[in-house]
This record gives C-alpha cells, structure tokens and sequence, in this order.
C-alpha cells in the first residue's frame, strides 16, 4: 500500500517536471519568435527608413536640379562681337567699362577695371574687385563671373569668353536708350522703364527751375581744353546730351552748324584760339583735361577776355571728370551739377 503511494507520487512530480519542461521549451519558442519577429519590424524600418532618404535625397537632387536649370536659363544676344548664348538674369557681372548702365538697374558689377573704379566720380566701390588696368585674366577667373561686359571689339574678346559668356558693347549718350539695353541684357525692362519714367521727371524739374534764369535766346557753348588743343563739343559729349537735347537749351549758331550738324569726330571739334570767338555762346561750359597752360594762354588772352560770356560773368567751369562718363548713373548727377550752375543755386 505504501509503496503504490510512493510510485504515485514519484509519477506525479515526473508529470510536473514534463509539464514545466514543456512550458520552458514553449517559452523559449516564444521568445525566439518574437525576437525574429523584432528583428525582421528593425529590418523593415531600416529599410523603410532608408527607402525615405534616398526618396528625400533624389528629391532633393531634383530640386537641385530645377534650380541650376534656372540658374542657368540662356539667351542668345547679338552685339559687336557676334552672338553668344546669355544668363537670361545675370548675377555676378565683370566690365571693363560700363558702371552707372549696370547701377542703375539696381545690378552692381563684381569687377571692374581700375580706371573706372578710380575716375568715376560717382562710384560706390565697395563689394566690386579692380581687375586691373588692363583686365587682368587670372583676377576675372577668380571671381567667377557669369558675364563678361566688354567695350567695344576687344582684341581679348576669345580670351574672355573662354571665361565666360562675353559681348561686346557699344557707348550709348542717350541714357534712356542705355537703360534700355542693359535692362534687356540683365533681363530687368521694368526696372529700366521705371529709372526713365523717374528721370524724365527730374529734367522737367530742372527745366522749371532753369526757365526763369535765363533769356529766351541765350545760347550755349561746352568748351574743353584737352591738353594742347582746344574742343568744342555738340551735343554728346562732355554734357552735351543733357544741355542741348534734355533741357533743350539752345546750342551757339556754329556749334549746330559745325558740330551738332557737322562731321566732328567723336561729336567734338579741335578748334584754334582765333577760331573761339566764333564758337563762343552767351553762356560758356568750360572743362580742362591735363592743359593747365593753355588754359593760363587762354584766360590771358584778349579773344576769351572779350568774350560776351565772360564779361557778364557767365562762364561755368566744371571739373573734367565731373561730365566726362555719359552712363546713366553719371547723367543723373551731371543733371543737377548743371542746373545748379545755371541758376547759381548753391
């Protein structure tokens, strides 16, 4: 009897250690499965995660790629030198001449020659590098321009456009036709109708202002001693533009005669000291160049002391410099040093 109970017993602590064995083993399973089953969730993500980066990453390229593609719009523009493919909006512009063309339109150059960056008497330097006298290669690779603005034919004209896009341009008095070219090479026509609209307004100011000083027939002569020679100017140069054709004030008979209305080369005539008289209106703007002693000859002498203008006190005398550039920039304070003159306003 004791001993079936024995056997009963052992066969009951036997079933248990199954039954937990059992138990473990299952467990055991469990775990497992759920570690594959977290690995492979991990596998996923990573994969998921990865899939989403390259996604954003191509994205991102085709971003990239639709902004260099507007980076790079071009058109074909034709000018002295041939025809080349253009920035339809250029950011970073290298000239060896043009400035107030540029300035005016609210694009200021990233490089420009030495002379102008020196002599402009109207220029705001800062942010844009000198390329040297004569353009300097190395210097313009280094400021990596997206066009090049030359003056004319230049010989360098292939060396440059191994640069850059390069055209050649022309000088434009007329400072409305200039805005309008340089705003449809830097893609900004509203800009330029809106810097003409503004200064159309202020020559009908300064003609107002102007009016009331002077008689209905005064006359007027832009004189220029250039080293040793004395020139007389229509209506280009040296204020030209601003006297004869903006304000409409009336040229001296022989200036329209002879100049505006003459073969003068580069819209300027040499003339003798003999010969001024005859040039000479009833107000006289008068310039020197590097021609102090023809000057001192010129002031001496009895023909200039007779000289209508400089008996009634109406000579003005302006710096060179100040009326030598005719882009826009320039002409805009060129306008006012005139007037100012004129009318003795301070």
């Amino acid at each position: 009897m004791l001993r079936g109970k024995s056997v009963t017993v052992l066969g009951i602590i036997l079933l248990a250690c199954v039954m937990v064995l059992g138990a473990c083993g299952k467990s055991s399973e469990t775990d497992k499965g759920t570690s594959n089953k977290a690995s492979s969730g991990t596998e996923s993500q990573e994969k998921s995660g990865n899939e989403n980066a390259e996604e954003s990453s191509t994205n991102a390229a085709n971003a990239a790629n639709d902004d260099n593609a507007s980076e790079v719009a071009v058109k074909l523009y034709k000018h002295v030198s041939g025809e080349t493919e253009i920035p339809v909006e250029p950011k970073r512009i290298v000239s060896d001449w043009y400035y107030g063309d540029f300035v005016a339109l609210g694009v200021k150059p990233v490089g420009l020659t030495s002379y102008v960056l020196n002599n402009h008497p109207f220029i705001e330097a800062a942010g844009t590098e000198d390329i040297g006298s004569t353009p300097n290669l190395e210097k313009v690779i280094e400021l990596e321009p997206d066009l090049i603005v030359l003056y004319g034919n230049n010989e360098n004209y292939e060396q440059f456009s191994k640069i850059a896009p390069t055209i050649g341009m022309e000088l434009y008095p007329d400072p409305m036709n200039s805005v309008r070219v340089f705003g449809d090479i830097v893609g900004k026509k509203e800009e330029a109708e809106q810097w003409i609209s503004n200064f159309e307004a202020k020559v009908d100011e300064a003609k107002q202002t102007i009016a009331g000083k002077l008689g209905s027939e005064e006359t007027f002569t832009i004189f220029t001693v250039w080293r040793k020679e004395l020139r007389v100017y229509g209506d280009i140069n040296m204020g030209g533009y601003l006297l004869y054709k903006a304000l409409q004030l009336q040229p001296q008979e022989r200036v329209l005669s002879d100049v505006i209305n003459g073969d003068a080369v580069n819209a300027g005539r040499a003339i003798s000291m003999e010969e001024m008289a005859s040039f000479a209106g009833d107000n006289i703007i008068l310039t020197v160049f590097d021609g102090e002693e023809l000057e001192k000859d010129l002031k001496e002498s009895a023909i200039w002391q007779g000289l209508d203008a400089v008996k009634n006190n109406k000579v003005y005398e302006v710096d060179f410099n100040l009326l030598y550039n005719e882009d826009p920039v320039a002409m805009e304070h060129q306008l006012d040093i005139l007037t100012e003159l004129i009318t003795g306003a301070p």
